[in-house]
This record gives structure tokens, sequence and C-alpha cells, in this order.
């Protein structure tokens, strides 16, 4: 199936962090169906985390069989749309209870609008891949790249890209060139951010509205957004610190080389939906669209991205939220409440132990489980 541009227009619609098992919440497919009717997008990119890899249901049973049962379930809205689609993997699809990522992308496969595919065994990851939009002439005019951002480091901090797939990438983008003659204009999509994120955030003196506290290597710390770098409009907004690698491997830079990339955009941060530019290169969210995993309430969203066919570097980006829709029925009341205000993670609720504040900590960890545990 080839990708074009139709009438110079190309529209991408990005879903983060559906995060679900086989007990798919209903909220978050009927969320898909209407944002599919109303965007009309031309291409679906899922960015990761699309199964909730530790959900207890998965683990209930024939586990293969569950798990093509939350990735179908997802796929629905998709398949009565007939909407081409590609995807990346995140930290939680092959975690725990699920299986591998080579079972899991032999599910998405079984859909006849799945464009997906390994660029190459002989990488890091899986489902490395870059899908080009086709111009009027039949010239590439777009190319979207799909990085597998791996997972979790030993030392426990979120993994980054590898070396051997920043070479994939070079040797995909010198080959483009080969071909066009010139280096063609380039999107990136993956789960997890790079640590450049930060540059579009300001460190802020606690209790600062619209801030949020760091972990990990930021622990007492607060950021929030920049003017300077991040557009800040009533759609944008950080509900947690950037979760990033511990450990720079490059890849902003390597993105950053030839001037090919104008723009990378993540997952796996899902109270966070803003857009920044650092060094040329436009970088932002997605918020979560789950309804069975914590989440910004009714700011549950979608990402539009409308490009042009003469410069598909001068795009638009707009959010779609489940606040649009009016009277959306977000299914059980008392776990869409947990899932709101349940904390991102367990690093999110170290300082907590550590300060000595037993009671939040407590609630915290409580919130964690109810992520754990809740059907």
């Amino acid at each position: 199936m080839n990708l074009k541009f139709n009438k110079g227009k190309f529209r991408i619609m990005q879903i983060a962090d559906t995060q679900d098992t086989n007990k798919t919440a209903p909220a978050t497919v009927e969320f898909i169906r209407y944002a599919l009717k109303t965007v009309k997008p031309d291409l679906v990119v899922f960015t990761g985390d699309q199964i909730k890899g530790y959900g207890v249901n998965l683990a209930m049973g024939d586990r293969k069989k569950n798990v093509a049962c939350a990735i179908n379930n997802l796929l629905k809205p998709l398949d009565e749309a007939g909407v081409p689609f590609t995807f990346v993997f995140g930290n939680h699809d092959d975690t725990s209870f699920s299986i591998s990522k080579q079972e899991q992308f032999e599910v998405y496969k079984s859909h006849a609008n799945c464009l997906a595919f390994n660029a190459d065994d002989s990488i890091d990851g899986y489902c490395n891949h870059n899908l080009e939009i086709l111009g009027e002439d039949g010239k590439t005019k777009l190319n979207v790249y799909l990085i597998d951002s791996l997972s979790m480091s030993a030392g426990g901090s979120c993994a980054h890209v590898s070396e051997n797939q920043l070479d994939w990438y070079r040797k995909t983008r010198d080959s483009l060139k080969e071909r066009y003659g010139d280096y063609v204009p380039s999107i990136v999509f993956q789960h997890i951010p790079v640590p450049e994120i930060y540059e579009l955030l300001k460190e802020v003196p606690r209790g600062t509205k619209g801030s949020a506290k760091g972990y990990r290597k930021y622990n007492g710390k607060y950021f929030a957004l920049n003017p300077e770098t991040t557009v800040i409009d009533d759609r944008s907004f950080i509900g947690e610190t950037p979760s990033v690698p511990d450990i720079n491997g490059g890849e902003f830079d390597a993105l950053h080389e030839k001037g090919d990339v104008f723009g990378a955009f993540f997952g796996h941060d899902h109270n966070n939906s803003f857009v920044g530019e650092y060094k040329g290169i436009k970088m932002g969210y997605c918020q979560g669209c789950g309804f069975n995993i914590y989440g910004p309430a009714k700011n549950r969203g979608v990402r539009i991205y409308d490009f042009n066919e003469e410069n598909p570097a001068d795009f638009e980006t707009s959010t779609l939220t489940v606040a649009d829709i009016e009277n959306f029925d977000v299914g059980n009341r008392l776990k869409y409440a947990a899932y709101t205000y349940a904390p991102s993670s367990v690093d999110s609720v170290k300082p907590y132990i550590k300060g000595g504040a037993v009671v939040a900590a407590a609630a915290a960890v409580g919130g964690i489980l109810i992520r754990l545990l809740i059907k």
C-alpha cells in the first residue's frame, strides 16, 4: 500500500499509551473510533505501550490469546474505518505477562491495514522501519521513521536507542538521499523521549503553577514549560517530568547531523502534551489515550499532524481530547478517578518514602497497586 499526499496534503494521527489488556476499556476503543471519524487521518501511528504487559488479566489463561485479544480490541476501530496504521513498541509491551515482540508483531500484521515491518533483523529492538509518503510526481516528499526505543537499562532507568539502530537510521537517510538527490524531510516517532526534551523546559521553584516534580537524577527539582522554546497555549501541559534515559546515547545528535529530521515525537509520559523546538528540531508529546491506565483525566487524547507537500517541515500539529466530546462516557467512574490521581511510576513515589512522608507514600503506593490490579 503506497501512502500519498492528496491534493498536496497528508495527515497523521498519533495514538499513545493505550496500555490495556484483553479486558480492554470500552472508553478507549470508543474514543479511538470517534477520533478516526473526526480527524480522518491518512495514517495512524501508535507510539508504544499499546498493551499493559504487566496486567494480571493477561496472565489468566492463554497469554498468547489474551495479548492478541488486547491488540485486536484496540485495532477494531481502524479495521472498521479501513485506515492504514503503523506502530512502535513501548517498554510495557513486552514485560511480565506479555509475549515476545515478534509474536505481537504477527498479530498486528494479521490486519490488512498494517504497514509496519521489521527493517533489519541485525539491529536492536524490533520493528524499526520507515514509511515514505509520495508526492504527486511519485517521488518521496516525506519520510516517517518508526524507532523501537527499547525498554529499561540494567540500572532500572529507561534504555536509550542503541548505536546500531542509529547506524540503520544513517544508512536509510543516506540511501534516500542517493535515490532523490537530496535528504528527504523526515519525522521520527518513538515511545521513550530523548534527554534533550528537557531543553524545552525550565527549572522553577517548588509550588510554581503548571510545574512537575522531578525524580531519579532530577529528584528535588521542579520543571515547567519554557515559553522561549515551547508553544504554550490552552492545549499544552506538563503533568509529570519526562522519563528519559539516564545515559544520553547520542540519538538527538544523530538526528540533527544532516538536517533531514525536522521533528521527533514521543509518548511514554501520559500526562504530558506539548511541542517545542531545539536546534531546529520540533519535539513533543502526545498525551496518553487509555482509560485502563493513569492519564490526564479528560485531557486524554490524540495528536494530529498536518503536512503539505511543498514543505513538509512546515507542519501544523494539534490535539483532539476527550474534553472535546460532549457527554463522553468515561465508563466506571471509580476506576476513572483512581487512574486520574494515581502516580505515574514507582520512581515518583521514592522521594516521599526517603523524605519520611509515610502517609503520602502509602497513598501513592496504593495508587500504583490500583493500576496493577484493578479490572
